[in-house]
């Protein structure tokens, strides 16, 4: 076991490395989420070194620091597998109420043992470990396990599997974290020792490794996987279909000036599926689902802005009558489409 630790530690490196160059290469919420994975998984890996070495006797303070991580694996690769799956989902603070569960066992039951020094929680670990830590030791490989048990009932429910390479890799992304879920279950219950997870942090970090070089070395992966999906689907006369009814929902201003506003919602009302008609929009519109919406919502701030009668509005009262949620959204959507900002706008009306 003691070569996979160096394993361990040089993919530590790797992991930092990767994680940083999704992050700052292409800065899309599919490769935000899986630097995010990899940085958290990373911090467990050395966790595990520091933990089953002496250094944490020299070091003691940091025990127990990095154990309630686990709990934000699912959710950050949850995260990754829907914005992969549906490149227009935009962040939403709901999402975060993934992390309610991590948030509540550190509270619980992490900061009560924090009110002691290092030393002291080594020596409460070691005389209450299971009675106190193997329940807890539960709690965090069933959450890991549940985020692997939904992804793969989505793959199946959905048959993303069929959806050629971007289902491919979704599929085995999420089956090869559930097996190594399962992996940590097993060692949990039946390990003789910490030392034996050398194993598991071996086989998960290769594979998690492996996806984040990947998408680090292709940044537009998974764009090109997705339009290639969709055009192998969708027929011309489909296409024609799509574009009319998009064409006759511009008129429809009051359906876009909706903030909540998302490509499901538009697809539902067009009676299309999601696919497709973000297909026609980067395709025939050469444009995105956001960028659609955007530019109707514009030209209606337009008509506020060319109207003297509503001189009165401020330009934020403006941004949410056209459907921004807030100012520096409209503003950027503004300049894009009109060249000039909405206050510069109305000031040169006339």
């Amino acid at each position: 076991m003691d070569i996979l630790r160096y394993f361990i530690f040089f993919y530590c490196f790797l992991g930092v490395f990767t994680a940083g160059g999704l992050f700052f290469k292409t800065r899309s919420p599919a490769n935000i989420t899986l630097a995010i994975f990899i940085i958290l998984f990373t911090l467990e890996q050395l966790d595990f070194l520091y933990t089953t070495s002496e250094i944490v006797h020299v070091y003691p303070k940091y025990f127990l620091i990095i154990y309630p991580v686990c709990l934000l694996f699912g959710p950050s690769l949850w995260l990754h597998f829907r914005y992969v799956k549906n490149p227009e989902l935009q962040f939403k603070y709901i999402h975060l109420l993934h992390a309610i569960p991590f948030l509540l066992f550190v509270i619980i039951f992490m900061l009560p043992l924090f009110k002691h020094g290092g030393a002291e929680r080594i020596q409460f670990a070691r005389d209450n470990f299971m009675d106190h830590f193997m329940p807890l030791n539960y709690i965090r490989t069933s959450h890991v396990s549940f985020y692997g048990l939904l992804m793969v009932f989505v793959i199946v429910r959905d048959k993303i599997y069929r959806n050629n390479k971007q289902g491919i890799y979704l599929s085995i992304i999420a089956i090869i974290y559930l097996l190594t879920a399962v992996l940590q279950q097993y060692l949990t219950m039946f390990a003789d020792s910490y030392r034996q997870f050398a194993l598991y942090f071996f086989l998960a970090s290769s594979i998690v490794l492996i996806a984040g070089f990947v998408l680090y070395a292709y940044p537009n992966l998974l764009q090109q996987l997705h339009q290639k999906y969709f055009s192998s689907t969708l027929n011309s006369e489909d296409r024609a279909r799509i574009r009319s009814k998009l064409h006759n929902a511009q008129s429809n201003t009051g359906l876009f000036l909706n903030s909540k506003l998302n490509l499901n919602q538009l697809s539902e009302t067009l009676d299309e599926r999601p696919q497709y008609v973000s297909q026609v929009l980067s395709e025939d519109f050469s444009t995105s689902f956001s960028g659609f919406v955007n530019k109707i919502r514009v030209d209606h701030a337009c008509s506020i802005l060319c109207d003297p009668t509503k001189d009165e509005l401020k330009i934020l009262a403006v941004a949410f009558e056209s459907g921004f949620n807030n100012n520096v959204t409209f503003n950027k959507a503004f300049v894009k489409f009109k060249g000039i900002t909405p206050g510069k706008f109305r000031k040169e009306r006339n």
